[in-house]
């Protein structure tokens, strides 16, 4: 009876537990909580005129097409690219498994030539796979060309680090935000809860992660 009771109880807390994991997870006010502090040291988007915008890819699906991060990312370095910023655009992050060549960054490329950025002004840099080595592959195109300034395009809670390894390499830089901010419109409560959340809260553990990592061994 006393073995009964403490298997059930222990139950309930399983399917308790369960259920808050769920509701927290899926909750969009828990993840803009927990991305608030990370969103906050985000330098603030402006438009720059530069000597290259440089775009970092954000994934790759199973069909070798670009993840959403990576189009979004790619429609906006295109406009600013349109609007006279830079005359140059570097695509850099290759992903090299399972895909060899690296068909995200090639999927990017095509997106800023169906925008109309001419082809000979766009530069595929695919030996990087991480925000570290981006900055690294990226200095030696600049170096090559003797470029001085960059316009950074990534999402909010990407740019801080990736602004801090390009001046931790002496690059002058500047950013912009690929999902910039829009008036908020009150919604139905149950729309505060999406499946999509949980990719979205993985999304910047991995950049807290990344953050701390690259502080203590003194990449930024």
């Amino acid at each position: 009876m006393f073995r009964q009771r403490n298997e059930n109880k222990l139950s309930c807390r399983i399917l308790l537990g369960g259920w808050v994991f769920l509701l927290l997870g899926s909750n969009t006010l828990f993840f803009q909580a927990i991305s608030y502090p990370l969103k906050n040291m985000t330098p603030k988007s402006e438009k720059k005129a530069s000597d290259a915008i440089v775009v970092a890819s954000a994934g790759v699906h199973g069909s070798g097409a670009p993840t959403p991060g990576s189009t979004l990312r790619a429609h906006t370095a295109g406009k600013l690219y349109l609007e006279g910023q830079a005359p140059l655009v570097i695509i850099t992050g290759g992903v090299t498994k399972p895909y060899f060549p690296p068909v995200n960054i090639k999927g990017m490329a095509i997106i800023l030539q169906g925008m109309g950025v001419p082809s000979h002004d766009i530069i595929i840099e695919n030996r990087s796979a991480d925000t570290y080595s981006n900055g690294v592959e990226t200095s030696k195109i600049l170096n090559r060309l003797e470029l001085k300034s960059v316009l950074l395009v990534s999402h909010d809670y990407h740019l801080f680090r990736l602004v801090s390894v390009f001046k931790k390499l002496g690059i002058e830089s500047y950013a912009f935000s690929a999902n910039q901010s829009y008036p908020k419109t009150s919604i139905p409560w149950w729309r505060y809860f999406d499946w999509a959340n949980f990719n979205r809260i993985q999304t910047i553990f991995h950049e807290y992660f990344g953050l701390l990592s690259y502080k203590f061994s003194g990449l930024i």
